[in-house]
Formats: C-alpha cells, structure tokens, sequence
C-alpha cells in the first residue's frame, strides 16, 4: 500500500467514525443502542442529536480536521494563522462542513474563533475560557501527525 493510501485511509477513518458518532452525541452511554445496533442511522425509535442532518455527515471535528490539512497542503508547512483563517472560514462560511453547513460548534472552539475574529492573535484565542472542557483537539490532530509522516 503507498504511503498516500495510507494517508487517505486515516482521513477516511477519521470522517467516516465521526459521522457514525454523530447521531450520538451528548447521550450517556446508558443511553445508547446496544453496540451491534449502532449504525449511521440509528434504529427505530432512537432520537438522533441532530434529527435535520443527513446519515453519514461529518461534525466539527470533521471538518477541522480537513482544514488542518487543507491548511497544511496549501502551505507546505503548519501556520497558524492560515489553520485559524480555514477554521473562521469554516465557522462562518462552512468551508469543509458537508454540505456547507456549521450545525454544531464547541464553546471553546467558538469563543476561540470569535475572539480571532475580533483581531485578538491567533496564540491569545486557545483558552477563552480556563474552565473549558473541549475535548475536540484530539479528532483534529491525525492531519497534523500524517503530515509529518510525508516529511520524513
């Protein structure tokens, strides 16, 4: 298998995981189907967290993780700011949501990009708030591991 298959397997993995999650999310584990039943769609009678989205869409962390990339194959290198200016472009423009459009966004990504839009430097947006408990940042890093993967 050539090392580009194996990068578009991990994006793949990672977009297609995410999506299965999607019609999941913010419910207890109690809460679920049993494991054999969960699917993209869900089984008869579960609610879905977000009933107007299509099976198989991608969430946020979908979508930031193809701006990483996008980000990183445009420039040949990381650089904050065009990382930040793809993730406002995807917050407000839906730039690699499915379907252009943004149905969720974690508060801390969103204080984040809102202070970014307000002109505050990329490196003062992380924390917005200390007692933030986002856990997104772990979707959005494989692009950032495959790249360095291609550079060595």
């Amino acid at each position: 298998m050539l090392q580009r298959e194996r990068i578009a397997g991990g994006l793949y993995g990672l977009l297609v995981g995410d999506a299965l999650g999607v019609p999941y999310e913010f419910y207890e584990a109690k809460e679920l189907p049993v494991y054999e039943k969960i699917e993209m769609t869900p089984p008869a009678g579960f609610q879905k967290t977000y009933p107007r989205i299509a099976a198989g869409t991608w969430s946020d962390d979908g979508a930031q993780a193809l701006c990483l990339m996008d980000s990183l194959l445009k420039h040949g290198k990381f650089s904050l700011k065009a990382y930040s200016d793809a993730l406002l472009a995807w917050y407000e423009e839906g730039f690699w949501a499915v379907g252009g459009v943004v149905f969720d966004v974690g508060v801390q990504t969103a204080d984040a990009l809102n202070a970014y839009k307000r002109g505050i430097p990329a490196t003062d947006c992380g924390l917005m708030n200390p007692e933030g408990k986002g856990n997104g940042a772990l979707m959005r890093v494989l692009p950032l591991a495959l790249w360095q993967v291609t550079a060595n």
